[in-house]
């Protein structure tokens, strides 16, 4: 029979605090900061071709899933082959993500099909982004309803300059990315100066015969 049941916020508790020592272990702080400048690095090119004249889809589409490859061989290279499997939140913050990705393309492709040459979906993609951030918020930390109210005025800033969409948006989140990870990896390096507490080795008492005492030995190590 189960005497206590643990409350969501008890739950939220012990995963974020195991998530955090995951995060810190395999610094995960590094490959955030790394996937944040590949996002505006593949941008800044999307960018580049969308002033050039480039307005063949299959070529953005075809950006894009390179840039998924890239990311997620970041991931495994810095943040260790089965990342999202390290910690249960892990698994669910992935799940999240991969929910705001396919909405994102499922975007593209509703504005692709309409054949509207106005693309509408660019600001909207913020929007998601935004709700992505606000999940993490519920499950992680309050500190990143800032990045979701930075996702915000990104749409508004992207919907007033049509022309450099790409470019904002792939700033805006090489600039969310690289706080989280910074952040994450200040954080180790703080844990990793504290002094380790001192181990104490202890024996268990030898049974006391006739005329004898108990022993009782100690050590540190």
């Amino acid at each position: 029979m189960i005497d206590h049941v643990p409350t969501f916020a008890e739950g939220r508790a012990a995963w974020v605090a195991d998530l955090d020592r995951v995060a810190c272990r395999d610094r995960w702080g590094r490959a955030l900061v790394a996937v944040g400048w590949v996002h505006f690095v593949f941008f800044a090119t999307l960018e580049g071709m969308h002033l050039s004249g480039d307005r063949q889809n299959w070529h953005y589409v075809a950006m894009w899933g390179l840039e998924f490859a890239t990311v997620m061989a970041v991931l495994r290279l810095l943040a260790g082959r089965s990342w999202a499997r390290e910690t249960p939140l892990a698994g669910l913050i992935a799940r999240v993500w991969g929910t705001v990705l396919i909405l994102s393309f499922n975007l593209a492709s509703l504005n692709t099909f309409m054949g509207l040459e106005h693309e509408w979906f660019k600001p909207v993609l913020c929007t998601v982004a935004a709700f992505g951030f606000m999940m993490m918020a519920y499950l992680v930390s309050a500190w990143f309803f800032a990045a979701a109210v930075q996702m915000y005025f990104t749409g508004l800033l992207m919907a007033r300059y049509m022309d450099f969409c790409y470019f904002i948006h792939g700033l805006s989140w090489c600039a969310a990315l690289t706080v989280i990870g910074a952040t994450l990896e200040l954080r180790r390096r703080r844990l990793e100066r504290l002094p380790e507490p001192i181990r104490v080795r202890v024996s268990v008492p030898t049974v006391p015969q006739p005329g004898r005492r108990a022993s009782y030995r100690s050590g540190r190590s």
